[in-house]
């Protein structure tokens, strides 16, 4: 397990691009010979941090190599640096620097978070994707997860939460209309249609995090057993449920009784479930 990857970057993995004795020796790979890392968190590469990187780059040209892995012949799959490899495609380089290197999925995966996370680029939600990305494809736990990326734990499972939302208040998110905090208000809410309503809400009277939360408790009504909120020890067990089963669990209260939701995201996923759930069943 490595520890702190988050402060270490790229030499958490690859231990010689860290070492000032010897920096490892470039190789020059046409643009086209590059493909997109496939794990990439970040979606979005446009704005005004992009077009500085391009005149720069028109300028002085690229000054840190791209990491990448050999993908077959001639052909290399970017393992960081996708924002440059962009920068140069629309600054008009034929060539770029590149740095190659022998890498699994998971260090594929894991190194694409952090250098995001380094540069504080991702939103709430990539980043809540990304976590759910190591967890769902590479079945590490939040604590593994925790340990990897150099983040509390309470931090992954908060993101990870966001993902419940409906796509309009992760879009809102995402587009900078509400902050995480709003976000997390709404989670309290059971009904994903009430989210949607007070989300409307919000933007229109451009509430607080503050008033949001005191709007969803006026809101939610422990009565009709339709927009509960859930106390603090409901959530805790499905974090709990989240992190055993390594898979997203949510509970859903009633008046009377209630649901236990766990989310699988293959058949594969469903059968390791199913196993385990039965496996401790039987004992």
């Amino acid at each position: 397990m490595k520890k702190n990857s988050l402060g270490k970057g790229l030499g958490a993995i690859f231990t010689d691009l860290g070492s000032t004795a010897s920096r490892p020796s470039f190789v020059m790979c046409g643009i086209e010979e590059l493909t997109p890392n496939r794990f990439q968190p970040r979606k979005a590469f446009e704005g005004g941090e992009i077009r500085n990187l391009v005149a720069s780059i028109r300028k002085n040209g690229i000054i840190q190599p791209i990491i990448a892995r050999r993908t077959g012949a001639g052909r290399f799959e970017i393992i960081a640096g996708e924002r440059r490899w962009r920068a140069a495609q629309a600054a008009g380089l034929k060539d770029v620097p590149v740095i190659i290197r022998e890498a699994e999925d998971i260090d594929v995966a894991e190194l694409s978070l952090i250098e995001n996370l380094q540069r504080e680029e991702l939103n709430p939600v990539e980043e809540a994707e990304a976590y759910h990305t190591l967890s769902a494809t590479f079945h590490l736990s939040q604590e593994e997860i925790s340990s990897r990326v150099g983040k509390d734990r309470s931090t992954i499972t908060n993101a990870l939460r966001l993902l419940k939302l409906p796509d309009d208040v992760r879009g809102a998110l995402i587009e900078k209309s509400i902050t995480a905090g709003h976000a997390r208000a709404l989670l309290a809410l059971d009904s994903r249609a009430e989210q949607s309503r007070l989300l409307k809400h919000i933007m229109d009277k451009k509430l607080s995090v503050r008033d949001t939360e005191r709007l969803v408790k006026k809101t939610t009504n422990p009565k009709t057993g339709v927009t509960r909120a859930k106390g603090g020890i409901i959530v805790d067990i499905e974090e709990q449920l989240t992190r055993r089963l390594m898979a997203k669990t949510t509970i859903r209260e009633r008046t009377r009784g209630g649901t236990i939701e766990i989310t699988y995201t293959s058949g594969d996923d469903l059968d390791r479930l199913i196993n385990l759930l039965l496996e401790r069943n039987s004992r």
